[in-house]
This record gives C-alpha cells, structure tokens and sequence, in this order.
C-alpha cells in the first residue's frame, strides 16, 4: 500500500530566505517601530507601556518576514493589499498583546473575582485601546508603510529571484 509522505496543499511553502522576506522584515519592523511611536502620544497617564515600541517592532519584523515577504512575487495588486493586512495584523496582535498584559498586571492585584471576569475586561480593554489607537497618526503610519511595505516585498521579489 503507499502512505505518501507529503500531503501538498496546492500552495508551496518557502521557509528558505529571501530578499523579499528581509526586505519585508525590516521595512514592517520601521513601520511597527513609528506607528508605537505615535501611539505612544495618545497612551493616558498610568497606562503601562514599558517596552511598547520595541514590542511593536519586533510584531512588524515577524510579520513582514511571515507574511509580507512569504506572500511577495504575486503582482502589485497583491501586494498594495498584502502590505495592509501585514500593518493590520501588526496592530491587532499588539493591542491584543498589550490588553492581555493590563489584565495579567491587574489580575495580579487580584482586581477580578474570577477567570471570566478577566477575561471579559482584557476584551473591553482591547476595545479600549483600538479606539484610543484610531487618531490618525497612527493609523495613517499603518496604511501608507502597509502599502509602502508590500510594494517593496514586490519589487525586492521580482528583482532578485
């Protein structure tokens, strides 16, 4: 009987290194580092935001190596979108990482009664901080470095093979 040893999914995956995911990596690690930069503006007093640039940096290097950089070589339509969406994950794993962290602090003071109380208010706290991130700063660094950033993936990809 043959058992095949690889089940292909119809899409090839690159773990090798390319131009493309370098290029992706540093350029969404510059876009991750200014977009905390100015999110750092509108944080209120008290807030805790200790290592919140460099946090948000290290999210757009991941991203832009895993996704921007993987996804490149696919036409510049693809990549003005593919650069949103790495921006956009960028800033939803940092709010979601940031939200949780308040939590942990806050749980530590045992401020909750319960798991499902934390819970709930790491959700109410990303909410929180997603509306406190809409000034237009931020998410402006956030959209012209996506598409920046995936027009760049694109050409790094098309240029060296």
């Amino acid at each position: 009987m043959f058992f095949p040893t690889h089940i292909s999914t119809g899409r090839s995956v690159n773990r090798m290194p390319t131009a493309a995911k370098l290029v992706g990596a540093v350029t969404f690690f510059g876009v991750g580092w200014a977009a905390a930069v100015q999110a750092l503006t509108t944080v209120p007093e008290g807030t805790p935001a200790t290592y919140f640039a460099p946090t948000i940096a290290m999210i757009g290097l991941w991203q832009g190596w895993s996704v921007a950089g993987r996804n490149a070589g696919h036409g510049y339509g693809l990549a003005f979108g593919n650069g949103l969406r790495t921006s956009a994950q960028i800033a939803i794993i940092g709010l979601a990482i940031f939200a949780l962290r308040t939590m942990f602090e806050r749980s530590s003071n045992l401020r909750y009664d319960g798991f499902s109380e934390a819970v709930l208010a790491s959700m109410d706290l990303f909410i929180e901080y997603f509306f406190q991130s809409l000034i237009v700063p931020v998410w402006g660094v956030l959209v012209i470095g996506g598409i920046v950033g995936g027009l760049l993936c694109e050409t790094a990809a098309r240029r060296w093979l």
